[in-house]
């Protein structure tokens, strides 16, 4: 009697071992990765976290993801401060970001894009214009390179931090992104289309 006492404790034993391994297991599969950059979804970087902060009332957020970096104070200098959309140290997908630019102006936007490594020195905006929810953005050639030079990775997220970045900051549906007057081309992609950000 004793004795099969101890084999069933032993057999409880295995199983629960085997159940926990199995959980581990599949806990630890990875995700199959999404072909636009993942957004993590972006905090009011003017609104200043409270301890009894109940999240404006919306659902928690139960995903395993990493909360957007936010700066302990996104406006130290006291200029205005938008939110930027920069690559993750991985490479692979956007967070938005509290920043600081000059002004409320496209080249302030692009500057602080800049800044934090989501766009090459010399990229400028050279024109915009917002009309029935699109925003047109003309660029110069040198974010016309920059995509050139890019692979398909990092010429979606340059292209999405761009327009993030932009639909966030203007209110805007969708964003058409032309070089020069003209459509944007890259050796992945002929850009003749208004882009939808993905955040």
């Amino acid at each position: 009697m004793k004795r099969s006492k101890v084999i069933i404790a032993v057999i409880a034993i295995i199983a629960v071992v085997a159940a926990a391994c199995v959980y581990g297991y599949v806990r630890s599969k990875p995700a199959d990765e999404p072909e636009k950059p993942a957004v993590t979804e972006p905090e009011n970087p003017t609104t200043p976290e409270t301890p009894d902060d109940s999240n404006s009332g919306k659902p928690s957020d139960s995903k395993t993801n990493e909360p957007a970096v936010q700066p302990e104070n996104p406006n130290p200098s006291g200029t205005e401060s938008v939110t930027i959309y920069v690559p993750d140290e991985q490479g692979e997908t956007l967070t938005p970001t509290g920043a600081d630019a000059k002004d409320d102006s496209d080249q302030s936007l692009v500057d602080a894009l800049i800044a934090a490594g989501s766009l090459p020195e010399g990229v400028k905006v050279q024109s915009s214009s917002l009309e029935n929810g699109t925003l047109t953005l003309d660029m110069n050639a040198a974010f016309g390179e920059a995509i050139r030079a890019s692979g398909t990775a990092g010429e979606t997220l340059k292209i999405y931090a761009l327009v993030n970045t932009f639909a966030q900051a203007r209110g805007a549906t969708a964003v058409l992104i032309t070089v020069d007057g003209k459509v944007l081309e890259s050796g992945h992609e002929i850009y003749d289309y208004a882009i939808e950000p993905n955040n």
